[in-house]
């Protein structure tokens, strides 16, 4: 075989592996079920709550709990990525919530929380049994 043609079944055989590889279906991670999160707030203290979450395909709903009250919230899942929001009632004024989380393994996530007029709060969260 000659060299142009070398290069050209190479050249094929590198189309080929790239089409089947952007046809494979991408594997999500699954962080539906109750997670147990602790945030690490300004004055060096943490706030518990509690975050359930529901996942059809890459899109996320659910909930979070905590002392400051419940709120709904909505997400998306991109690999091992979770972002998602949700917006507390402070005395009639919405403090929009944005997290970002990384899975670290199938039950631990760890992130941060951007709040509106309070800066990033790291945060980490267990899947409960």
């Amino acid at each position: 075989m000659n060299i142009r043609r070398r290069v050209v079944a190479a050249l094929s055989m590198i189309a080929a592996s790239a089409s089947i590889a952007v046809a494979a279906p991408r594997i999500l991670a699954d962080v539906s079920g109750k997670w147990a999160v602790t945030v690490a707030t300004p004055d060096g203290g943490t706030q518990p709550s509690t975050m359930t979450v529901t996942q059809k395909a890459d899109s996320l709903s659910g909930s979070i709990e905590s002392q400051l009250g419940t709120a709904p919230m909505t997400g998306v899942v991109k690999g091992d990525s979770v972002m998602f929001a949700f917006q507390l009632d402070m005395g009639g004024q919405a403090l929009v919530i944005n997290g970002a989380g990384v899975l670290k393994d199938k039950d631990n996530m760890s992130g941060v929380l951007d709040v509106s007029g309070m800066g990033a709060l790291p945060f980490t969260a267990v899947r409960q049994p």
